[in-house]
């Protein structure tokens, strides 16, 4: 994704820098210190994705977002100020990062904003153009990146304070919470079934009595949560 930078502040773009550094997907084509030179590198340089200041000199970064023509960029705010983030929301913004922003709040975000633009892309293409399987996200095990595309993705379920993703041939322990991952994972690609378990649909070979039979061999059956049933019958019913 085409990365732009815009912020005040000489080490706040450079922090941004390291971090989007550590992202393979992310290619930095221009950082700016104003909102005016901004406009002029998104008029050139079209980005994908842009880390936004909001409190700037002159013009702030919700001034901006104002005059920007979106086209499916996408926005993540950045801010030392909790307050400010919130102008923020009726503008369809992304995300929004609170600074000193950590790398796992950061990949979090990016892996939402990546997410969203590949959905953005099959909706400007044809299907034999984009195929699902182009769509990853990227976690953190321990101290590396790994790359987990979705198609690959069996279940994901909570270990005390860790998700660990299931696929067919390996697992992958991550330390995120249930309600940060449902806003990286797509729906209804996958459905949350109980209070600790995520499934992808295709993956779903039966269902009978509120249990679920996955791909899985020998894997045991998943219990539907009573109040997940009802969501979990919608999303089963759309696909026929």
């Amino acid at each position: 994704m085409r990365t732009l930078i815009v912020d005040d502040e000489p080490i706040a773009r450079e922090i941004i820098r390291k971090l989007a550094s550590k992202i393979p997907f992310l290619e930095i084509v221009g950082s700016c210190d104003d909102a005016f030179s901004a406009l002029e590198v998104i008029h050139k340089q079209q980005p994908d994705l842009i880390f936004l200041d909001i409190q700037m000199p002159g013009m702030t970064g919700v001034d901006m977002l104002r005059l920007v023509e979106r086209n499916g960029i996408q926005i993540i705010f950045t801010t030392a100020y909790h307050e400010y983030a919130l102008d923020g929301f009726d503008l369809d913004i992304t995300d929004y990062l609170l600074k000193p922003i950590p790398f796992e709040r950061f990949l979090q975000a990016v892996n939402k904003a990546h997410i969203s633009f590949l959905k953005g892309q099959k909706m400007n293409q044809s299907e034999d153009v984009v195929k699902t399987d182009r769509e990853f996200i990227w976690v953190k095990e321990g101290k590396k990146l790994v790359q987990i595309r979705l198609l690959d993705i069996v279940m994901v379920r909570a270990m005390a304070d860790y998700m660990e993703f299931i696929m067919a041939e390996s697992k992958v322990l991550v330390h995120i919470t249930m309600a940060k991952l449902e806003m990286i994972m797509p729906s209804p690609t996958f459905i949350r079934v109980n209070r600790s378990t995520m499934v992808r649909q295709c993956a779903i070979r039966s269902i009978e009595d509120l249990q679920i039979e996955t791909i899985l061999p020998e894997q045991e059956r998943i219990s539907i949560g009573p109040s997940y049933a009802d969501t979990v019958k919608k999303h089963i019913k759309e696909m026929f």
